[in-house]
């Protein structure tokens, strides 16, 4: 049953990356999907900041969907943040991170809590920055989504580890594909938002 259960978490999360990379709105609707599923198998596995991340994943999807659909059109611009507001964010992904780790190793029989909660972390910013279509959000997937692999094989969940290898070559084409479409748009400077 679980791999059943592992199998369509997959489907549904792949589904949803190609549609982002893609700018389909639908996307998000298949991550949210994707992601239920995923709680319950990370339940099982008892990676607790997994559970937690794909419930935030549900969530971000609502605000993903609504983000993208909310001036009307399915195509809301391309944006780029200033390094500085990657730093701050790699401040607060690495202490998030140290919150997290200090909190699943309080849960009796939590595996892993520090790559579990620094891949939690950082992926949390990821779709953050990825639902507001900020461009480097794809090089943050490329980071997080490997150390994701490792965790995965570590946890012997291998169609997940192999879902990851998949999102980081999917990372890779979609920085260059909205980096394309970012350089096409009228106002390409950096904002920090």
């Amino acid at each position: 049953m679980w791999t059943a259960i592992e199998a369509l978490a997959v489907a549904g999360n792949l589904a949803y990356t190609v549609l982002l990379m893609l700018e389909k709105r639908v996307g998000w609707l298949f991550g949210m999907v994707g992601s239920a599923l995923g709680m319950a198998l990370f339940w099982h596995q008892q990676v607790y900041a997994q559970v937690v991340l794909n419930l935030v994943y549900m969530v971000m999807g609502a605000y993903g969907w609504w983000a993208w659909g909310r001036s009307g059109k399915e195509d809301p611009p391309i944006v780029r943040w200033r390094w500085t507001a990657h730093g701050g964010l790699a401040l607060v992904g690495a202490l998030g991170a140290l919150v997290l780790a200090q909190l699943a190793g309080l849960v009796p029989g939590a595996q892993h809590v520090w790559l579990d909660a620094t891949v939690t972390a950082f992926s949390l910013l990821a779709t953050w920055m990825l639902a507001r279509k900020v461009l480097e959000s794809w090089a943050w997937w490329i980071v997080t989504d490997s150390g994701a692999i490792a965790l995965y094989l570590l946890l012997g969940l291998d169609l997940y580890a192999g879902l990851y290898v998949v999102y980081v070559g999917l990372s890779i084409t979609a920085l260059v594909r909205w980096g394309r479409a970012y350089r096409r748009q009228k106002h390409p400077a950096p904002v920090r938002s």
